[in-house]
C-alpha cells in the first residue's frame, strides 16, 4: 500500500480514542497519519488465503495501543457493563444474524436441526467455544448480551463465528459486519 498516490480519509471517531492515538503516535516518533496507516496495514489481511479473524485483528490493535489493560478485568466472569466492548443491542443483532445464517445454510443442506447441530459440533470442537450457549443462540432460545460477546472475544475468539464460517465454508460477511457494528468504541479507552 505504500506508494506515490495517497488519498485522504475523513472519519469521525470518539475524541478519547483520537487523544490516545495522538499520544501513541508522539511516543512512537511518528505523525498521526503515519501511525494510523501503520496500524491499519498491520490489521489488514494481506496475502493470506485463510480468513484473518476479526477478533484477532481487534486484539492486535488493542495491544498496539496498550488498551487491553484498560478494559480487561483480569478474571473471566468478572465483567460488568462498564468494561464490555460490545453493546447489548449489537450483540443481540450479531446473535440474530448468526441464527439466520445457520438456518439458511441448514435448509440449503436439507438438514434437521439435530443433524445441523451435530455437524456444527464437529466444527465447534476446533475452537475455544461454549457449545451450550451457541446451541441456545442458534436455536433461538437465548439472546446474546454484550457481556457474553465480550467474554468470548477476550478468550481469544468467537468460536461460534469461526465454527459457522468453517461449517458453511463461507467468510460470512454479514456476521463480520455485525461483529464490527457491535463494538462500543467508547469502552475501548
Amino acid at each position: 500500500m505504500k506508494g506515490e498516490n495517497k488519498s485522504q480519509l475523513n472519519i469521525k471517531i470518539d475524541p478519547q480514542l483520537l487523544l490516545e492515538l495522538k499520544a501513541k503516535a508522539i511516543k512512537s516518533g511518528k505523525t498521526l497519519t503515519a501511525f494510523v496507516t501503520e496500524l491499519l496495514e498491520q490489521g489488514s489481511i494481506k496475502g493470506t488465503s485463510d480468513i484473518d479473524l476479526l477478533e484477532q485483528r481487534l486484539l492486535r490493535i488493542e495491544e498496539l495501543l496498550n488498551l487491553k489493560d484498560n478494559v480487561r478485568s483480569g478474571k473471566k466472569g468478572n465483567l460488568n457493563q462498564c468494561n464490555t466492548i460490545f453493546s447489548n443491542s449489537g450483540a443481540s443483532n450479531y446473535g440474530k444474524i448468526a441464527k439466520e445464517l445457520f438456518d439458511s445454510h441448514r435448509k440449503e443442506k436439507g438438514l434437521s436441526l439435530k443433524d445441523a447441530f451435530a455437524e456444527l459440533s464437529t466444527c465447534l470442537a476446533n475452537y475455544d467455544s461454549q457449545p451450550e450457549l451457541v446451541f441456545e443462540l442458534l436455536s433461538g432460545n437465548h439472546e446474546l448480551t454484550g457481556l457474553e460477546m465480550t467474554d468470548a472475544y477476550r478468550n481469544g475468539s468467537c468460536g461460534m463465528r469461526s465454527a459457522l464460517s468453517e461449517w458453511t465454508r463461507n467468510p460470512l460477511e454479514p456476521l463480520n459486519e455485525a461483529f464490527l457494528n457491535a463494538v462500543e468504541v467508547k469502552n475501548l479507552v
